[in-house]
Formats: structure tokens, sequence, C-alpha cells
């Protein structure tokens, strides 16, 4: 039995709260600075409010006061609405990855992972 939890990666983002509405102008904006992750979308829902929804920013950027962005993007934000940086934690668990990465966590070092189907013969001795 495989224990999932040690599959388990956190990570410690920054994300904007920003109004709904205005996500889509916000994401064209700050392409290249949103999460990229396969199958993670980089806007989900604000815990706190209806009218507001997060936008996950990448690993790259780790300053609150976002000098990782360029100043001309940020004030283009500026100009869109009033944004507020908050600490977002994300969790990838067993289920995110694939299974080529999990074999290459669980098999011992040096012994390869699988590619494709392999058929072993048992020949009468």
């Amino acid at each position: 039995m495989v224990d999932e939890s040690k599959f388990d990666v956190n990570f410690n983002l920054l994300a904007l709260r920003i109004p709904r509405e205005l996500c889509t102008k916000a994401t064209r904006l700050l392409n290249g600075y949103l999460l990229d992750k396969p199958r993670v979308k980089p806007i989900t829902e604000d815990p706190t409010s209806e009218k507001t929804r997060y936008v996950i920013l990448s690993e790259e950027v780790q300053n609150p006061d976002l000098s990782d962005i360029p100043s001309e993007k940020l004030d283009e934000l500026k100009k869109l609405c009033e944004i507020e940086v908050v600490p977002y934690s994300l969790t990838l668990g067993y289920s995110y990855w694939t299974a080529d990465h999990i074999l290459k966590q669980i098999l011992p070092p040096g012994v390869e992972v699988p590619s494709s189907f392999e058929t072993i013969v048992m020949l009468p001795i």
C-alpha cells in the first residue's frame, strides 16, 4: 500500500484579490507571471467574497510588493482596479501526479521506469 501523503507538494505563493469581472483582463496583463501548472487554473474562488477572485501568481513572484513584475504591467493593472496581495497555499497531492512521476519516486534508485507494456515469458526448465 502506498502512503499517498508522501506525494504532497506544498507551494507558498502569492495571489491577487481582484473583482471577478476583471479576471480575464488581469490574466492577459499578467501573462507570464501567473501560476503555470498543468491542470491547475490560475484563477480560483476567493473564500472571503463572492465578488472577488484570486489570481494566483507564478512561483517566481515572491515579493509581496510585486517588484518581480514589471512596473508597466502593475501600473496598467492598478488602473483597472484596486489590487490586494494575499498569501496563497497550494498543495498538489497524489492524484495530481502522473504515473511516471509516482513510479520514479517509489522505485529504487537505478531502476528504470517501464515506458510501455513489457512481456515476460517464463520458459520451462
